[in-house]
């Protein structure tokens, strides 16, 4: 994936997510201005951090829905 749809899929994702799962994104890429806009934020994140943060937004999006499913 190139680094402009990484950020399109980390928007994605977080769009589905709860609000308290976009402030703890916040805290950990933004945490000098938790009121920026999420997808402002994710605009600027550095590119070498892109696919952590895609990869903790999926963890998070299925950790929901094994919760869901009474699997966790």
């Amino acid at each position: 994936m190139t680094p402009k749809q990484k950020r399109t899929e980390i928007k994605r994702i977080l769009s589905k997510l709860e609000d308290d799962n976009r402030m703890i994104f916040k805290r950990m890429y933004s945490h000098n201005n938790l009121d920026k806009d999420i997808n402002l934020v994710v605009d600027a994140m550095p590119a070498k951090k892109l696919d952590w943060a895609l990869q903790q937004c999926k963890n998070t999006y299925y950790r929901i829905f094994k919760i869901l499913a009474g699997k966790e």
